[in-house]
């Protein structure tokens, strides 16, 4: 008989595949004694059998039993075969298909009897509960770890910091500085990333360029304002504020807040998220079939197009005399507001309550289950459920920031500070004062020259 040998850890800290060497050792050495031939091994290091990831080993083994390859198999222990009773069911309903054999290194088990069965479901019954009962552990420990403010400890040295994940390092502190205020002033992440690329500013990691993913990353990371995150969500003290974090921030409070109110700006997505820069207007035209126009270059002149992947594809009009219209339009509304003192705006307080309070119920189902006061079924729904809330609360204070950060220039000599921003400033001026440019069919029979009369502003 021609049976596999299966092998499994979770954890090969130093890389060295010690633990399921001797797990193959025993197990070569209990085929030999059943008098069966070890057909193959098959090992999955460094890999958790309780957590929801694939065990490429694991599924090679099942395909094998199914189709006949194997005709059983050996473990150390049948925890090292399955920790979830899934998995065990997996393998026992391909014993009742034909006969398999069956045998541990550490009990005399048999998958092809009921008494047999009924053991190996209650070792992996224990098994999985030891496996949860430690992930709860953990993560209590993680969470009382982030409570206190302190580091969570491993990983990735952050950008901005130095070696001990706590010092500021002052050239990438530097970098962060300007992209954050760049970002405020009306840039763009690919413009400042290409921008980074041509100085030559180092990039994170070992990547060769500045990407503009994780720049917003590194932007939105509550870390850089000194405050710490659990499960990627900034974290909420009793008192309903931020915890404070125990390393010195590189951003002050008001610039990530404004700074975040930015990049979770939905309106910087109006484009289908493409990042547009060579046209005022891409992205705020929109064609008679509702789709939002893009700009390109077509016979040595910008126009902007509906885009065949999201429109009708057929919608064309020329470029510089609709942004000369919209541009003195707009022109013309900033000169006639007043000059507002943004450092009286007050937020809505009832948000800011709302989201205080979603906050705290959160980190209080976080506590019950981590207590295992509650069930995984009924933390996982109502953790959902939650989120939920609390991100749709967070949408509306992050609109309320974002119009706290316009930066369009109001009244006398609106025009000579229009004329002095570059292309990303005057689009972000553009998403303060215009919701969209709405786009009316042209008749045929219609004169060539531009008309406005084809063309209305939607104001803010």
């Amino acid at each position: 008989m021609r049976v596999a040998g299966y092998a499994r850890i979770s954890f090969d800290d130093d890389g060295t595949a010690a633990g399921v060497t001797r797990q193959t050792e025993d197990i070569a050495a209990l085929v030999k004694r059943k008098g069966w031939a070890l057909a193959d091994m098959y090992v999955d290091n460094n890999v958790s059998a309780y957590k929801n990831v694939v065990r490429p080993e694991f599924e090679r083994l099942l395909a094998d039993l199914e189709t006949g390859v194997v005709d059983g198999v050996a473990v150390w222990d049948c925890d090292r075969l399955a920790r979830k009773p899934k998995d065990l069911e997996r393998l026992i309903d391909l014993y009742d298909q034909r006969p398999l054999a069956f045998a541990t290194c550490q009990a005399d088990i048999d998958l092809s009897t009921p008494d047999g069965r009924f053991l190996a479901r209650l070792m992996v019954s224990f098994a999985s509960k030891s496996s949860s009962d430690t992930a709860r552990r953990v993560a209590r420990a993680q969470l009382q770890r982030a409570q206190s403010g302190g580091l969570s400890g491993g990983g990735a040295k952050p950008y901005g910091y130095q070696s001990d994940h706590r010092s500021i390092d002052p050239a990438q502190a530097a970098v962060l500085r300007e992209a954050a205020q760049r970002i405020m002033d009306g840039d763009t992440l690919i413009g400042i990333c290409r921008d980074f690329d041509s100085r030559g500013i180092p990039t994170p990691g070992k990547s060769l360029k500045w990407n503009r993913t994780v720049l917003r990353s590194m932007l939105l990371s509550p870390r850089n304002a000194g405050l710490r995150a659990y499960k990627g969500a900034l974290l909420m003290g009793d008192d309903g504020e931020p915890v404070k974090a125990s390393w010195e921030p590189v951003l002050d409070m008001e610039t990530w807040e404004a700074v975040t109110a930015v990049l979770t700006d939905t309106s910087r997505q109006a484009n289908g998220g493409r990042v547009d820069r060579k046209y005022l207007l891409s992205g705020f035209l929109a064609c008679p079939c509702s789709a939002r126009m893009t700009g390109a270059f077509s016979k040595g002149a910008p126009e902007y197009r509906c885009p065949t992947d999201r429109g009708c594809g057929r919608t064309r009009r020329k470029a510089n005399p609709i942004d000369a219209h919209v541009e003195k339009a707009v022109l013309q509304y900033l000169e006639r507001q007043e000059l507002t003192d943004h450092s009286e705006d007050v937020l809505d307080m009832g948000v800011d309550n709302s989201i205080q309070e979603a906050e705290k119920s959160l980190s209080n189902l976080i506590d019950e289950w981590t207590a295992g006061r509650i069930s995984d079924s009924v933390f996982f729904t109502a953790q959902a459920r939650k989120e939920a809330v609390l991100n749709e609360l967070k949408a509306q204070r992050s609109q309320e920031k974002r119009r706290q950060t316009m930066k369009a220039p109001v009244g006398a000599g609106v025009r000579d500070a229009w004329a002095m921003t570059t292309l990303p400033q005057k689009r972000a001026i553009l998403r303060e004062v215009i919701q969209a440019v709405k786009v009316f069919p042209k008749p045929v029979t219609a004169a060539k020259r531009f008309d406005p009369k084809y063309y209305e502003i939607l104001w803010n």
